[in-house]
């Protein structure tokens, strides 16, 4: 029987650690928040966040929204339109919103604490704050960090329901589902992941109960398939009402009857197969309205959408008719209001998004943009995530070895979002976004469950500080030794730092070997935290040297074909010369538009009335006398020196945007990297990379224009060439 003194002491106990907690997560929020709002406005936009912040701006003006599928969907720009109608428009404003996303993103493990552990949950937050991807693209304006929210909402949320079925968790589905439909397509991805997942659950749950009654060393396969059908048969026989099926069961459906709507569109990946073909019938078209139906094909997509709708409800009155219709109300307001802007072009925005918002991703899926190999993300990966993709992989072999249902779960969204991303013909940067969060929930997790595994009591012990130490003193060693070898025979330079290596692990196992049996498993785990920990310290340096100190310099992978920071300078001076001419008359000013370069000057000339963006040509350049600014095109330079000869006494080289050198990685093939493996000159170029970014700047691909001005256009100290080849 516990004292009465013991229990108060138990619970201030309790009360003392949950003030440490509630200070803890302040204080990571605290950090985010400075780290994503810190210099918001330094970098210049990129092409992506200049169209983005362009067409918000054009909202907040009172020139209304259509949806455009290649923007993805239109609620980013809806709540950047609603920032700057509050606080002006500017970069600042213009990436504002995502920046909040990435802070509140930190907040969602304490939310879900009871299913991530306190020291899961705290530690998640933790490595979503300092993550590099995470943080890089809470202060960029594309709508990826807005997924990322979504996502891991959604997910926590249907394992919630799956445990106890409260059909609040539902609700907040719904809701949350509308929104990431409204924002991105990969929205479809996220819900196909949590069906499969759900299906799978269902087909295991009635395996289980089949298993006692099949004898797998006498029956036939064929016989073994016919009584598992019997099986599904027999669990839905009774009816699809959420009282008579599995919450699994159940939840697939939920997502059918909400969502079956918006896959409308996938009809037309029929279009061309014997099946549609000889109908000549353009389901997707692939001009003008990219992804909508043409002619006959409208009347398909009418047919098909509205058939959708009706099965939709029937599924939904068979399941749970006061859910659905409950639930369906959330989604489609959200979604209708979003789609239709504030039901301003309700004509145009319902049929872009219940068809194009899918349809133009359909046909997109051939372009392959970025063109990236395979591997991708698993060169990315190790450069920013190496914290959370070694980890991932240890917690993956350590949920599966102890069959955790929970971990298994985020162990499954780890690997399919990775797969299904790999698979996917697009690959970019920004989509490194939705493979870092499961890896990071899981790793928050497991090592959550480390701490706990550590007797904390006897942490000071020699042994056990050495163990806490091995891990970031293999790490140091390792990287020391390779930076500073002379490059001499490759096949036994490689020797030097592997055998360092290897020693410190021989004493590792030394100090192992001596432990008692029941000591074993926490001094392993003080091995990896202490390595972890390590990790996360470059991990924050990671962070910082990619937004800030590199934020706009393609020396970073993740920079991809960014707006040179020389742009802003050039905008900085236009300013200048507006200002000298005074606010009753602004200067004339021409960009050529040629290879999309009317992008990101749309953005930052939105306030400009005198600006015209004609099309330039090698042949010929438009004589365009009356502009004191003209920016042309590398590829149409010397018809522009001849044509504004007589007015502009010179021009000056400026690269418009610039990007990582590819060719780095691009032929990386097995057999290349078996026969470097062991050049020690290798191994320094890799370190040297991933500690400094040395070795990229001077093969920096870029497209330049030329800045033509007349007189009085003061001199611009440009800075990407210092940034190539030095100072």
């Amino acid at each position: 029987m516990i004292s009465r003194t013991s229990l108060n002491h138990k619970l201030k106990s309790l009360k003392t650690q949950h003030r440490y907690e509630i200070l803890a997560y302040a204080v990571i929020v605290g950090v985010s928040i400075f780290m994503r709002l810190f210099q918001l406005s330094e970098r210049a936009m990129h092409h992506d966040e200049s169209l983005h912040a362009f067409y918000s701006w054009q909202l907040a003006q009172g020139n209304g929204l259509t949806h455009n599928p290649m923007m993805h969907g239109p609620l980013q720009m809806e709540l950047t339109a609603g920032l700057f109608f509050l606080f002006g428009d500017s970069d600042f404003t213009a990436r504002l919103i995502y920046g909040i996303a990435g802070s509140v993103l930190i907040l969602i493990p304490l939310i879900f604490r009871q299913w991530l552990g306190r020291e899961g949950a705290l530690i998640s937050s933790l490595l979503l704050c300092i993550s590099p991807s995470l943080l890089y693209f809470s202060r960029f304006a594309r709508n990826d960090i807005l997924m990322a929210v979504f996502t891991f909402a959604i997910i926590m949320l249907v394992w919630d329901y799956l445990q106890k079925g409260s059909s609040k968790s539902m609700y907040w589905i719904s809701g949350l589902m509308a929104l990431s439909f409204c924002t991105k397509e990969s929205a479809f991805l996220i819900t196909g992941l949590i069906g499969f997942y759900c299906l799978a659950i269902y087909l295991r749950q009635i395996w289980q109960q089949l298993f006692p009654l099949i004898d797998l060393r006498t029956e036939s396969y064929p016989s073994i398939y016919k009584k598992f059908m019997k099986g599904i048969s027999d669990s839905i026989q009774p009816g699809i009402a959420i009282t008579k099926i599995p919450r699994s069961a159940s939840l697939a459906l939920f997502l059918i009857a909400i969502t079956l709507p918006q896959w409308a569109a996938s009809i037309g990946i029929f279009q061309h197969t014997l099946l549609l073909d000889w109908t000549n019938l353009t389901l997707l078209g692939e001009v003008g309205r990219v992804g909508m139906p043409v002619g006959g094909g409208k009347v398909i997509g009418v047919l098909t959408t509205s058939m959708l709708i009706s099965l939709s409800a029937y599924i939904g009155y068979k399941w749970c008719w006061r859910i659905w219709w409950r639930s369906a109300l959330i989604f489609y307001s959200i979604w209708v209001t979003a789609y239709t802007t504030f039901f301003t072009n309700i004509s145009a925005g319902i049929p872009s998004g219940i068809w194009q918002s899918l349809g133009y991703w359909i046909v997109q899926q051939g372009e392959a943009r970025g063109d990236q190999p395979l591997f991708y993300y698993l060169i990315i990966a190790p450069i920013y995530e190496y914290l959370p993709l070694i980890t991932s992989i240890f917690a993956v072999i350590f949920y599966l070895r102890r069959r955790s249902k929970f971990g298994i779960y985020l162990v499954y969204w780890c690997i399919s979002t990775f797969v299904v991303y790999t698979l996917a013909s697009e690959k970019m940067p920004w989509l490194l976004v939705n493979i870092t969060l499961p890896m990071i929930v899981l790793s928050g997790r497991f090592i959550g469950d480390l701490v706990n595994a550590v007797d904390w009591s006897k942490v000071l012990q020699l042994d056990q500080i050495f163990l806490f130490l091995i891990g970031p003193l293999a790490m140091i060693a390792f990287s020391v030794v390779v930076l500073t070898l002379p490059d001499f025979k490759p096949d036994i330079a490689m020797l030097i730092p592997i055998a360092v290596v290897a020693f410190l692990v021989y004493l590792c196992f030394l100090v192992l070997r001596r432990s008692k049996p029941e000591t074993i498993q926490s001094s392993l785990a003080l091995l990896f935290i202490g390595s972890a920990l390590f990790l996360s310290i470059l991990t924050v340096r990671t962070s910082i040297k990619a937004s800030f100190n590199n934020g706009d310099i393609p020396v970073e992978m993740m920079v991809y074909t960014q707006t040179s920071p020389d742009i802003k300078l050039t905008m900085k001076s236009i300013d200048h010369i507006a200002h000298q001419m005074g606010a009753t008359q602004q200067p004339y000013i021409t960009i050529d538009q040629t290879s999309g370069f009317t992008w990101p000057w749309t953005w930052y000339l939105r306030n400009y009335e005198t600006v015209d963006y004609p099309i330039f040509s090698s042949d010929n350049s438009p004589t365009t006398t009356h502009s004191e600014i003209i920016l042309v095109h590398s590829r149409n330079k010397e018809a522009s020196d001849k044509a504004f000869s007589r007015d502009f006494h010179s021009s000056i080289r400026v690269p418009h945007r610039w990007w990582f050198p590819e060719h780095t990685y691009r032929d990386l093939t097995i057999a290349k990297l078996a026969s470097q493996v062991v050049s020690i000159k290798y191994w320094q170029t890799i370190t040297r990379y991933w500690l400094f970014r040395e070795g990229v700047a001077e093969n920096i691909g870029s497209e330049d224009a030329y800045l033509y001005a007349k007189e009085g256009h003061p001199d611009i100290n440009f800075v990407t060439e210092k940034i190539r080849h030095g100072p």
